[in-house]
C-alpha cells in the first residue's frame, strides 16, 4: 500500500499553498511528515507538475511521480491522477493525503490502514456525521430527529487499485472512519490557514503533532539568548543590602560551551544592564553581548552583517513579548516551557523545562543531536 500526495502548482484560493510557509514549514511538509511516520505504508509519492513543489518535497525525503501536463489543469479530477499513478507503480491500494489537510496525529495513517485491513474494505474515507440540512427541507423538525449524513473531511482516503482502475472514487464496502472536529478542517481560502496555522501551532506544542527539524536546525549558525526567564529563572533576588542577583543554570553554559564546540556562534541580547550579565557572558565566552536592547532585531541584524549569515540560520531563545518580533523573523524561533502564551504561538519549539532551569541546554541539546 503506498501513500500518494497529490501537489498541483496552480492554486487558485490561496495561490501557491502548497509550498507556503505555516507554522514554520511548507504546507506540503505536513503529510510528508506524516506518511514518514507510518509503519505500514510501503513507500509514497509526491505528484506534481510543479518543479519547485518538487525541489520543496524532496528536500524533505520525499520522492517525486512527475504528472503529465494533461493531468494539471483546472479541471483535472483526483481520480484520473490516482488512475496514472496505478498504472506506474506496483501497488494494491492507494493511500490519498491531500496537502489541504495538514492536521493528523502520528499514528493516523496507520489506524486507517488497520481498520481498511481488517474489515475488508475497498474504500476508506475519513470525515463526520452532520446533521445540517437546507433551510426549509427539514420542515422546523427537531435537529435531533433530523437524519445524519457523513461528509468526507478530504484528510485520508484509502482507495482499492481496482476502484481506482474503474475511475470510481469509492467502491462498494466503505469504511467511513469518523475524526473528532479538529481533524476536519482543510485549506481553501486564507482564512482557513491563518485558523490551521494556529492549530499546528498549538498541536505541536502539546506533542500532538511531531515535526523534524533536521532540516532548519543544520542551516543554523548563530544562537542568540534571552536572560531574565531563559538564562535565568526571571526571579528578582535582592541582599541585604540591595544589590541585585540573578540565578543561572550551570547546564544552560555547559551548553552554551558545546555548541559553541561544533562552530556555532553565541550571542546575547536583552533589556537588561547590569554587571551580572556583563560577567556571565564573559565566562560563558559568548560572541556578542547586547544590553540595555529596547530593540532586540535591529542589534540582530547587526551581528548577522558582521557574519554574513541571513535571519533562516539563526535559532532565538525568548520568553516575553518583547522577543516577539525576533521570534517571528529568525529561522528557528524557541521560547521556555514557562513563556507566554504569545510567544508560544509563534515559536517552533517549546522546550519541555522552564526559563532557568535547563531550557538553553534543552535547545542546545536539540541543536547538536540534529547537526
Amino acid at each position: 500500500m503506498i501513500g500518494i500526495i497529490p501537489a498541483r502548482g496552480g492554486s487558485k484560493g490561496v495561490p501557491g499553498k502548497n509550498i507556503k510557509e505555516i507554522a514554520g514549514f511548507p504546507l506540503i511538509y505536513w503529510s510528508i511528515q506524516a506518511a514518514k511516520n507510518s509503519k505500514l505504508l510501503t513507500d509514497f509519492y509526491i505528484s506534481t507538475e510543479d518543479k519547485e513543489i518538487a525541489r520543496v518535497a524532496e528536500s524533505y525525503g520525499a520522492k517525486v511521480l512527475w504528472r503529465p501536463e494533461e493531468l494539471s489543469k483546472d479541471d483535472s479530477t483526483t481520480i484520473s491522477v490516482l488512475q496514472n499513478v496505478v498504472e506506474r507503480v506496483d501497488c494494491d491500494a492507494i493511500v490519498v493525503l491531500q496537502p489541504t489537510s495538514p492536521l493528523r496525529d502520528d499514528d493516523s495513517i496507520d489506524k486507517c490502514i488497520t481498520e481498511y485491513t481488517n474489515g475488508n474494505y475497498d474504500t476508506l474515507a475519513t470525515g463526520f456525521y452532520t446533521k445540517i440540512q437546507e433551510y426549509a427541507s427539514h420542515n422546523n423538525m427537531r435537529r435531533q430527529d433530523i437524519k445524519g449524513f457523513f461528509y468526507d473531511d478530504g484528510n485520508i482516503y484509502i482507495i482499492d487499485k481496482d476502484i481506482i482502475k474503474q475511475g470510481r472514487w469509492s467502491g462498494d464496502n466503505i469504511c467511513r472512519y469518523v475524526l473528532s472536529e479538529e481533524y476536519n478542517y482543510e485549506i481553501d481560502t486564507p482564512l482557513d490557514f491563518e485558523i490551521l496555522q494556529f492549530l499546528l501551532r498549538k498541536r505541536v506544542n502539546e506533542g500532538k503533532q511531531s515535526v523534524d527539524y533536521s532540516s532548519i536546525i543544520k542551516s543554523i549558525k548563530l544562537l542568540v539568548m534571552d536572560v531574565d526567564g531563559v538564562l535565568t529563572d526571571a526571579g528578582m533576588y535582592y541582599s541585604e543590602n540591595g544589590d541585585e542577583q540573578k540565578k543561572f543554570n550551570t547546564r544552560d553554559g555547559k551548553g552554551i560551551e558545546l555548541v559553541r564546540n561544533i562552530g556555532i556562534k553565541t550571542a546575547i541580547i536583552t533589556s537588561e544592564n547590569t554587571n551580572i550579565v556583563a560577567r556571565r557572558a564573559e565566562k560563558l565566552k559568548v560572541d556578542y553581548l547586547y544590553q540595555g536592547a529596547k530593540d532586540k532585531l535591529p542589534l540582530l541584524m547587526e551581528i548577522l552583517e558582521k557574519e554574513n549569515i541571513g535571519l533562516n540560520n539563526v535559532a532565538y531563545i525568548g520568553d516575553d513579548i518583547n522577543d516577539l518580533n525576533v521570534l517571528k523573523s529568525v529561522g528557528f524561533p524557541v521560547t521556555p516551557n514557562d513563556g507566554v502564551d504569545e510567544n508560544k504561538e509563534v515559536a517552533l519549539f517549546v522546550t519541555k523545562t522552564n526559563g532557568g532551569y535547563g531550557a538553553v541546554r534543552e535547545l542546545c541539546n536539540l541543536i547538536i543531536d540534529k547537526k
